[in-house]
């Protein structure tokens, strides 16, 4: 499981018991009798949970965001560098074998690609699905860092 995964879970958890606990002496401090201060220092507790649950909640959303990009940035460095390495043309298989991701996977990554205008959609002789590099690629330098 992914940092994300693991932080929007727990966020959750820990922000469900800080509203159950929130709710409990809610009830307690407004129609019960005797106990104020510490059924107040209770719905402060429990207020406090469920603020820290919903940060961890925000924070994974963020954390997903940023290893989405981070993916998809280092799929475009393999095919890059993988084109550069086979003369301009990758096949899917190469991709699949060098990222170790599904070819339907690799194949709406390298779609994704080709609208960007990295990549242009070819066949080989054999009716084999590659794909060109574009020669005046824009964002090409920026992606493969140089």
């Amino acid at each position: 499981m992914r940092t994300s995964g693991i932080l929007k879970f727990g966020g959750l958890i820990v922000a469900l018991l800080g509203g159950s606990f929130t709710l409990l002496m809610l009830k307690a401090f407004l129609f019960d009798k005797g106990q104020g201060f510490v059924d107040l220092t209770g719905l402060l507790f429990g207020v406090v949970a469920l603020g820290v649950g919903l940060a961890g909640v925000a924070a994974g959303g963020r954390r997903a965001r940023l290893e989405r990009e981070s993916d998809a940035r280092a799929f475009a460095e393999v095919a890059l560098a993988l084109a550069k390495r086979g003369g301009g043309k990758v096949a899917i298989d190469a991709l699949c074998k060098a990222t170790g991701i599904p070819s339907d996977e690799a194949q709406s990554k390298m779609r994704a690609l080709t609208g960007e205008g990295l990549f242009d959609l070819d066949f080989d002789g054999n009716g084999k699905m590659i794909y060109k590099q574009l020669e005046a690629a824009p964002g090409a330098d920026q992606r493969s860092g140089t």
